[in-house]
């Protein structure tokens, strides 16, 4: 069971500044990510610390919308969180992603932290749309496995430029509701 509460400057801190993840995987550590998750005005409203039952920080959870445009769309339409609580007909896409700790990866931790963010993510939003899309690097098979599992299920790839270098992007969705 996992808690999900505001990041703030101390959670941001500790993970920019220590959580290194192991090398092929080191595209992920949030030193790379450091003004996005400081950004105070997304604290609470898209980013979020995980803690665990002794509320140490274990993960990190990041909720965005878009509008529904096409299949591969994702940064196009960006769509506010106020008019995201205010639009009760949910005619967006929900589209989160998630961190966890480096020492916590690969052991078998990721089926049940995934399956608490999204709970969160709709719970929070009250999100009533048909899918949750993800994306993540095509080398990152651990990760996809885990999303499988989730029936997670592939809807596009594309390439994205990631410190420099060009990265292969699948992109997921999980079907919710219908």
């Amino acid at each position: 069971m996992y808690k999900f509460v505001s990041m703030n400057k101390e959670y941001a801190n500790e993970m920019i500044e220590n959580w290194k993840y192991e090398a092929k995987y080191n595209i992920y550590d949030y030193v790379n990510e450091k003004e996005d998750l400081l950004d105070q005005s997304a604290w609470g409203h898209g980013k979020f610390a995980v803690l665990n039952q002794k509320n140490e920080l274990v993960g990190e959870l990041t909720i965005a919308f878009f509008e529904k445009e096409d299949e591969a769309s994702e940064d196009d339409g960006f769509i506010e969180y106020d008019e995201v609580m205010k639009n009760s007909n949910n005619d967006y896409e929900l589209w989160i992603g998630w961190g966890l700790k480096p020492e916590l990866c690969g052991k078998g931790n990721g089926k049940e932290f995934v399956e608490e963010c999204i709970k969160f993510a709709v719970n929070k939003y009250s999100y009533l749309g048909e899918y949750i899309r993800c994306g993540v690097a095509e080398f990152n098979k651990r990760a996809i496995k885990v999303y499988k599992r989730l029936d997670f299920k592939i809807f596009n790839k594309c390439t994205a430029e990631i410190l420099g270098k060009e990265y292969k992007i699948v992109q997921m969705r999980k079907k919710i509701n219908d």
